[in-house]
C-alpha cells in the first residue's frame, strides 16, 4: 500500500492544488444567512399565531359578555320552573317515575341472567 501512495503522489506532483478562492467562506456565509432567515420565519409565524390566538380569545370573551347574562337568566328561569314543577308534583307522580325506573332495572337484570343461562 505504501508503494501505491508514493506512486500516486509522484503522478500528481506537478498538478496544481485546487484553490479555494474564498468559496468555503462564501458558502458558510450563505448557509448562516439561510439559517438566520429560517429563524426569523419561525419567530414571525409564532408571533402571528399568538396574535391570532389573542384575537380569537378576545372575540370569545366579547361574545360571552354579550350572551352570558341572557343565558344565565334563561337558565335561572328554567331552574325555577323545574323547582316549581317538582314542588307541585304529588308523591304519587314521583313514585310512578321511581317504579318505572326500578321496573326497567329489574327487567334488564332478568334479561341478563336469562341470557347467561
Amino acid at each position: 500500500m505504501d508503494n501505491f501512495d508514493a506512486a500516486l503522489k509522484r503522478a500528481f506532483a506537478e498538478a496544481p492544488e485546487p484553490e479555494d478562492a474564498g468559496f468555503t467562506v462564501h458558502v458558510a456565509k450563505r448557509v448562516a444567512w439561510s439559517e438566520r432567515i429560517a429563524q426569523l420565519h419561525v419567530a414571525a409565524q409564532g408571533m402571528g399565531l399568538a396574535a391570532a390566538g389573542a384575537a380569537v380569545a378576545y372575540g370569545v370573551v366579547q361574545m360571552a359578555q354579550n350572551a352570558g347574562p341572557e343565558l344565565l337568566a334563561s337558565l335561572g328561569l328554567e331552574l325555577v320552573r323545574a323547582q316549581g314543577a317538582l314542588a307541585q308534583a304529588s308523591a304519587g307522580a314521583l313514585m310512578m317515575g321511581v317504579l318505572v325506573v326500578c321496573g326497567g332495572l329489574g327487567a334488564g337484570a332478568f334479561a341478563i341472567r336469562s341470557a347467561r343461562g
